[in-house]
């Protein structure tokens, strides 16, 4: 079922259950008004009853009772006057048919609003009298509501219609409506099902004109395509920056190699220095391999195992291992405040032991760690006094394959990957990572979790 068809069916009905409780409020508040009136009504004749039978008994003893009623007697009706047991002391009808109504012996007020065999509607008073022997009796005045039942007959004849001429444009309505929402909402499913375009994607060029949500999903849609080049720019940056670095070992191994086959029989102290070299070329490989592996999956949520963990404990063994490492002096600086946060324990580790790493590498002087704990975050900062960074080298330091002096990275075993590996472990536990660096002054890389 397309979506304009359950627009249509579901504002169809919601006019039809709102027109028919609508009318049948109407009608039923107009049944109630009516019912009422004429109950007054009813009530009324039978009080006018009781009273001149009471001046009768006062005033006239002798005067006709039956003449009395007949005078009173509603023209689709009926009055009795009866006992206890039963007994008839009188009942005047202008059509003998009201006398299968029903009746009984009361000694109160009793109201009754009926229908008989045929459906016709009457209604009943029936009130106690004290009759001329001092015995009381019930008065029963009856009486058919032809005119009501005429009148709210003609009333559902004429809420029917209306209801009918009502629900017309209600349907059309809806029509107009399903078109509205569904032309643009279809004209974007086609220009989304075109793409991509000669393997190109192409952004929506017909936005829509108004700040709807027709609009916002166009607008959403073209953010999208712009976020899908930047990732294929990034990937394909990523395969040439992988494929240039994996080029020079691949060269060296396969000089070595042809070096071998050529002179390694006559020359046997070249397998020395070739084997050295093919094995180091290798294991340099390895390494960027692994680190490219361990890049991507940083970069997936569902790889981050959290638990409760103590940043200091984990700095501090950070310390013991590249101090000694390094033979460096490195000084961890924490005020006493709480460092316990939620966090991979073993990829925090590595966020942070590659910027104390990179700070023991490309610095002689002395490292400072500080940690401090804000009403939101935990920063941790590494700071060390080497050569510094320059402005244009701190927009991309974080980038893939990115080093500042390759000759030197090259030296020291560097591949361009530890910080963006830290960068992504930071990013995948919703923190950030800034770095404050001057010149020949030295740099400190602050890492931000949330609490």
């Amino acid at each position: 079922m397309t979506l304009r068809t359950k627009i249509q069916i579901f504002l169809s009905a919601l006019m039809i259950v709102f027109i028919l409780l609508l009318n049948g409020s109407v009608y039923f508040l107009y049944q109630n008004r009516m019912s009422e009136n004429e109950i007054d009504r009813v009530k009324s004749d039978a009080i006018q009853i009781m009273e001149a039978l009471a001046k009768q008994d006062k005033i006239a003893a002798d005067t006709n009772t039956k003449e009395l009623l007949q005078a009173f007697l509603p023209a689709n009706g009926l009055i009795r006057i009866f006992r206890e047991d039963g007994e008839f002391l009188n009942r005047t009808t202008a059509d003998g048919k009201f006398f299968d109504w029903p009746y009984h012996y009361t000694t109160k007020e009793e109201i009754t609003l009926s229908k008989d065999k045929n459906g016709n509607s009457y209604v009943q008073v029936a009130t106690p009298i004290i009759w001329n022997d001092g015995s009381v009796v019930t008065l029963q005045v009856s009486e058919a509501l032809y005119s009501m039942d005429d009148t709210l007959s003609t009333l559902q004849f004429v809420l029917f219609v209306a209801s009918f001429f009502m629900l017309i444009p209600a349907i059309i309505a809806g029509i107009v409506l399903a078109r509205y929402i569904t032309i643009p909402i279809k004209k974007l499913t086609n220009e989304m099902k075109n793409n991509p375009k000669n393997g190109r994607w192409e952004k929506l060029t017909n936005l829509h004109s108004t700040k709807d949500e027709l609009g916002e999903m166009q607008l959403s849609y073209n953010k999208m395509i712009d976020r899908i080049y930047e990732n294929i720019e990034k990937q394909e940056r990523f395969v040439s920056d992988a494929s240039h670095e994996l080029k020079t070992p691949l060269s060296v191994i396969t000089s070595y190699t042809e070096l071998l086959q050529r002179r390694g029989k006559d020359r046997p102290e070249l397998w020395e220095e070739a084997t050295n070299a093919i094995l180091s070329e290798a294991e340099r490989m390895k390494q960027l391999t692994e680190q490219m592996l361990l890049l991507a999956k940083n970069q997936e949520q569902e790889n981050i195992r959290f638990e409760l963990v103590d940043i200091s404990s984990i700095i501090r063994s950070i310390i013991r291992s590249l101090s000694v490492a390094y033979d460096r002096e490195i000084t961890l600086y924490t005020d006493q405040v709480n460092t316990e946060i939620s966090a991979d324990k073993q990829k925090i580790y590595q966020a942070i032991y590659i910027l104390v790493d990179n700070a023991c590498k490309y610095s002689d002087s002395d490292i400072h760690l500080q940690v401090k704990e804000g009403p939101t975050e935990l920063t941790i900062s590494v700071k060390d006094f080497g050569e510094g960074l320059s402005k244009e080298d701190q927009q991309h330091i974080f980038d893939r394959f990115y080093r500042v002096d390759k000759a030197r990275s090259r030296k020291s075993g560097g591949t361009g990957l530890g910080l963006a590996i830290c960068h992504s472990i930071i990013q995948a536990h919703g923190g950030t990572i800034t770095i404050e660096s001057e010149l020949n002054e030295g740099s400190t890389f602050t890492i931000h979790l949330p609490k």
